[in-house]
């Protein structure tokens, strides 16, 4: 892919009008769209043609599945159904968690999340509103990031157009320094960039700098299973519950009722003349393999587990085969944490900027921020009490310290917050001993 055989920049002011309809960016657009409108029910089974059978229009079954938009919700939520749990140094760790709670970051990371998925790009902005950290997450049909022919990210376009007719244009313009805001051709604004160009979220199913999500891949699976179940759906409607009535022998002037079902029928005809239903033997078995191995593809590919969907029965299985059940959704779920991962530090980044220019005016030495991590606590099912036992076994062994045990405990969701309160209770748990040791001092005397 070519980007970068533009004018210069300063040459021409209004560049990214020209940015957006580029082909590789036309490209991506486009396949957003196609996503977006398949997720909202406009699937291609819905334009297959009515026939005409029985002197009228028979509707065929245009069958949609929105299994898809499950598969999607069900990664999202494998991954970041729980929240983020930050560690660290403990200041530094607190501060951020913070952030966390009044930006609403887990609805953020959900919604990265989503469109990781679907699209295989998300792109997030981080800001000061007011003095008050928050991210905006750019929609994807919305977003156009620019890339040089050395793959460097040097700017960001974010464009809409309103609904009503001959509606304005709207974009707003990111530099590394500055943000521009445009109406049509018109400069609106210009404000500084407090933190940088938005962040890029890429899936590691990519060419070049932009990603591809699973949507992509199912919905020609989708689109089959659809289409067989709809044709089905009409075999068994048209030719075994309403059959076609068949005379032979001479021809009868008479209309035969459309509705001859329990009716008698005399054919006064004194030659050999016979009526009979017209059906066709169904091939389930062929039909049954057929769909059978789509949906077995349909979930190797979807990475999940037939057994979530009510495919199979795992009742009273091991904490072993749990995991074994799971093991592709885990692959799956691997790749796209490693692309939030990377997001996230440098979302971290940005809260430090911003923390200095914040009213409280906090700085954060090098060690404490190189200090941080992220842990994300996926929702596959697991034993609990086994998790514990072993949990309690590695401690009883010095093998683990009780940080190490509240991080991995599935009860945590804030590391710091539960430190904290640990803490809190053995200071109180102090004051209180001494308190009593001095009264009984003082009895004795």
């Amino acid at each position: 892919m070519s980007f970068f055989k533009r004018k210069n920049k300063r040459e021409n002011k209004l560049w990214f009008m020209d940015e957006i309809h580029r082909p590789e960016q036309n490209q991506r657009i486009r396949e957003v769209f196609r996503i977006r409108e398949y997720l909202l029910r406009k699937h291609d089974i819905l334009m297959r043609p009515d026939t005409e059978f029985k002197d009228g229009t028979f509707t065929t079954s245009k069958m949609v599945f929105q299994t898809i938009k499950s598969v999607v919700e069900g990664h999202t939520s494998y991954v970041v159904g729980r929240q983020v749990s930050i560690s660290g140094e403990p200041e530094i760790v607190s501060d951020f968690n913070q952030i966390y709670k009044k930006g609403r970051y887990p609805k953020v990371d959900y919604e990265l999340a989503s469109d990781l998925y679907k699209y295989g790009n998300a792109f997030e902005y981080v800001f000061l509103d007011g003095d008050t950290i928050r991210s905006h997450v750019i929609p994807n049909e919305s977003a156009f990031p620019v890339y040089d022919d050395n793959y460097n990210y040097t700017s960001f376009v974010e464009n809409w157009k309103d609904l009503d007719l001959g509606g304005d244009d709207h974009y707003i313009v990111y530099y590394p320094d500055r943000v521009e805001t445009y109406l049509n051709r018109n400069l609106v604004e210009t404000r500084p960039n407090l933190t940088g160009l938005p962040i890029h979220y890429v899936s590691l199913d990519k060419t070049d700098v932009f990603g591809n999500g699973l949507v992509a891949d199912l919905i020609p699976i989708m689109d089959s299973i659809e289409e067989i179940m709809s044709q089905l759906d009409d075999a068994v409607v048209r030719l075994s519950l309403n059959p076609v009535g068949v005379v032979q022998g001479k021809r009868i002037d008479s209309k035969i009722p459309k509705s001859i079902l329990g009716r008698v029928l005399n054919l006064e005809d004194k030659s050999e003349s016979d009526f009979k239903w017209a059906t066709s033997e169904l091939d389930s078995d062929s039909a049954k393999l057929l769909l059978e191995h789509l949906i077995q593809q349909f979930y190797a590919v979807a990475c999940i587990p037939a057994s979530m969907y009510g495919q199979s029965n795992i009742s009273n299985v091991s904490e072993v085969s749990l995991k074994y059940l799971f093991s592709q959704t885990d692959n799956k779920a691997q790749k796209t944490i490693q692309s939030l991962t990377d997001g996230v530090f440098k979302r971290f980044e940005y809260f430090r900027k911003l923390q200095e220019l914040r009213g409280i005016h906090k700085k954060y030495t090098d060690e404490a921020f190189d200090s941080l991590n992220i842990n994300f606590n996926v929702t596959r099912p697991v034993d609990t009490n086994s998790l514990m036992e072993d949990l309690k076994m590695q401690q009883e062994m010095d093998a683990i310290s009780k940080r190490t045990i509240i991080e991995q405990s599935p009860y945590t969701t804030d590391v710091a917050l539960e430190l904290e309160r640990i803490k809190a209770e053995k200071e109180e748990e102090s004051t209180t001993t001494n308190s009593t040791k001095e009264t009984g001092g003082n009895a004795d005397g």
